[in-house]
């Protein structure tokens, strides 16, 4: 598929991982660094958009307030929210003008208020490396 035909659900990742706000800092690094993924989302209340916590935010406050805040503040405390999302057929470079305009590396994906997937900047590069070799 030509590189400006895709959309968010064609490029994301379908694996989410999520978050209780109450649980501990150092629960949600650990939680990153055993899947491998750089963020968790948060769950509101029903029928609204997540929260979302991601790898550079934990260490940006542990560069600012050293890692004894890992044990002291939840994931409540640091996480934005809402999380800005795009819906699952924005267009690539929709995706990339929001990711750009945000300043945000990852967004979920959504079907009408349900979160289906993560887009990643990552996600994009690749998609463009592809396109790029043909």
């Amino acid at each position: 598929m030509e590189f400006s035909m895709l959309t968010a659900a064609d490029l994301m990742k379908a694996e989410v991982q999520w978050i209780a706000r109450g649980q501990p800092l150092q629960a949600a690094a650990s939680r990153m660094q055993a899947t491998g993924l750089r963020c968790l989302l948060i769950s509101n209340e029903p029928d609204r958009l997540p929260g979302i916590l991601t790898s550079k935010d934990i260490v940006n406050l542990v560069a600012d307030d050293g890692l004894q805040t890992l044990d002291s503040l939840t994931v409540g405390d640091l996480m934005a929210s809402p999380a800005i999302c795009i819906p699952k057929q924005a267009g690539i470079i929709d995706c990339i003008q929001t990711m750009r305009i945000a300043g945000v590396r990852r967004l979920p994906v959504l079907d009408g208020i349900t979160v289906i997937g993560m887009l990643s900047s990552t996600d994009v590069f690749e998609a463009i490396v592809r396109s790029v070799k043909g």
